[in-house]
């Protein structure tokens, strides 16, 4: 079992250039079977996707934020010449919001999905244009509910695109609160358990198979998304997906954050 989350981060030096480091968020604690980090704040989370062909010469980080992508790969830049990729379970915390900045591009020339935290609601650099239409081929989901009585089921769902960047199609941003990650074992098998607040799952490695109150079962693969809002019946069984351990992004949600 590892010990906690490794973040790469990108931060400029004094003199404007940027450089990437390392730091490991350790897991503190449990929530079930789970292993999970300690929550830090957030202010809102955004689902990306990018074409093959994305490349965007030296340019500063528009906020501060984390990149997880969810399928293709990233490869980064840095103005000390360094270069890393990132891939699915890859995190990537942007901090360079002055100085040189960093390149971007997709990775072997093929498209790339992503998910952004935003970790404060300062946004130095506004890169967004709104579409006349909302996009609706989107960002699939499964929206865990509950009925009045506290049985528990699901709705395929989507999120539409409706904004534009240099890196591709996005969805709006949903209010947060706080984010953390969590661990789960290959072998797990969590019986009957609501939802520990209202958040989004992002499913970064592994994946989750889930039964319900009402009789159903969902599978969610890695890189999918999960809106989880059964908080308060008796909730419903959680297993790894074909034996892979799993590693996922807790993002809670802030009431004002709806899903349709």
């Amino acid at each position: 079992m590892p010990d906690g989350v490794r973040i790469q981060f990108t931060h400029t030096d004094p003199d404007g250039r940027t450089h990437f480091d390392d730091e490991t968020l350790p897991f503190t604690g449990g929530e079930g079977p789970l292993k999970v980090t300690h929550s830090l704040p957030a202010t809102s989370i955004s689902f990306r996707e990018t074409p093959g062909d994305f490349r965007f010469d030296f340019h500063r980080a528009s906020r501060r934020q984390l990149v997880l992508v969810t399928s293709g790969g990233l490869e980064v830049t840095a103005g000390s010449g360094e270069t890393r990729t990132f891939r699915p379970g890859d995190i990537l915390s942007l901090g360079d919001t002055w100085g040189q900045g960093h390149v971007s591009r997709a990775l072997d020339s093929k498209p790339l999905t992503a998910a952004f935290v935003n970790l404060d609601e300062e946004v130095l650099i506004d890169r967004r244009e709104g579409t006349d239409q909302p996009d609706e081929s989107g960002v699939d989901f499964l929206h865990n509910q509950e009925t009045e009585e506290g049985v528990s089921f699901f709705e395929r769902k989507r999120l539409p695109f409706v904004v534009r960047r240099p890196e591709g199609r996005a969805t709006d941003d949903i209010p947060l609160t706080a984010f953390q990650f969590a661990w789960a074992a290959g072998d797990l098998a969590y019986d009957w358990h609501p939802a520990p607040q209202r958040q989004i799952v992002l499913v970064l490695t592994g994946g989750l198979a889930m039964d319900y109150g009402d009789g159903s079962s969902a599978v969610v693969p890695p890189g999918g998304v999960l809106v989880g809002e059964d908080t308060e019946g008796r909730g419903h069984i959680t297993r790894a997906l074909e034996g892979a351990p799993r590693l996922s992004l807790f993002a809670h949600l802030a009431d004002s954050a709806r899903f349709r």
